[in-house]
């Protein structure tokens, strides 16, 4: 079993008889946030569009005692939103908690990148937020649920050649302000997290092709106030806040969960 995430006095799992979907899940941050919010009690919707990955995923959770289902779509296709919705909301009744988290990076400035390397990483990143809400919405009107959107220091402070993944992470923390005022009538809260550097696979990935792997990562590590960069599962835990009772008051922001790297960027 995983470690458990209580109320305070004992009153059980903060996410018991929840049900969260997490797009991207099948690794990195969004592994870490379905991780968290599982070991808090919710049962999980796993989506993604690595079939082999998200499957290891599943079984991984599992084995922790949580209860989690696998589902293949790409969140930049209204379609396969749809219908991957619908089977989530068939396969557990209700959705009480969404963490828009798929995305992807080329790290390529204006220059380089071409009109299809923008539509990528805008249409991934921005708009599958825009269609993953709007279909998960009407469900979320019924548990008066919890969005989490998935942002980034670089929609705060900016990153030399990173064009389309800039925008689209400023336009992720601009659509929560905006989602928060629309559907605060309704009960839902909107929030954004802002992570700096995380331990990711896409982060080791980068880390192994730097001349000097070892020293890219001392550098890394030192320009963060705190020493290190983050585990996923810290960002979890800072989603577990953002999606529970213990946030009810809490909507429209953008947390920078970076280990302060962003106070002398």
């Amino acid at each position: 079993m995983t470690e458990s995430h209580s109320l305070a006095g004992g009153a059980g799992p903060i996410l018991a008889e929840r049900v969260a979907v997490v797009t991207g899940a099948a690794k990195g941050i969004g592994l870490g946030c379905a991780r968290i919010l599982g070991a808090a009690g919710a049962a999980i919707a796993l989506w993604d569009i690595d079939e082999a990955a998200l499957n290891s995923a599943a079984e991984q959770l599992r084995s922790q005692g949580i209860k989690a289902q696998p589902f293949i779509a790409d969140v930049s296709q209204s379609s396969a939103v749809d219908a991957a919705i619908a089977a989530i909301a068939g396969e557990f009744g209700k959705i009480d908690i969404l963490v828009n988290n798929a995305g992807t990076h080329d790290g390529k400035g204006i220059e380089e990148a071409d009109e299809a390397d923008w539509s990528r990483i805008i249409d991934t990143n921005l708009k599958g937020v825009f269609l993953v809400s709007k279909a998960a919405l009407p469900h979320l009107k019924e548990t008066r649920g919890a969005i989490v959107n998935m942002g980034s220091m670089v929609g705060l402070v900016g990153q030399g050649k990173s064009g389309a993944y800039s925008a689209s992470k400023g336009g992720i923390i601009a659509m929560t302000k905006n989602l928060a005022l629309d559907l605060a009538p309704y009960g839902i809260r909107v929030n954004c997290i802002c992570p700096g550097w995380v331990e990711t696979p896409l982060v080791n990935q980068w880390f192994a092709l730097q001349p000097d792997e070892a020293e890219a990562r001392a550098y890394v590590d030192s320009i963060h106030p705190l020493g290190r960069i983050a585990a996923a599962d810290e960002i979890g835990k800072a989603a577990l806040f953002l999606a529970s009772d213990l946030a009810s008051y809490v909507t429209g922001v953008a947390i920078e969960v970076d280990g302060g790297v962003t106070l002398g960027y």
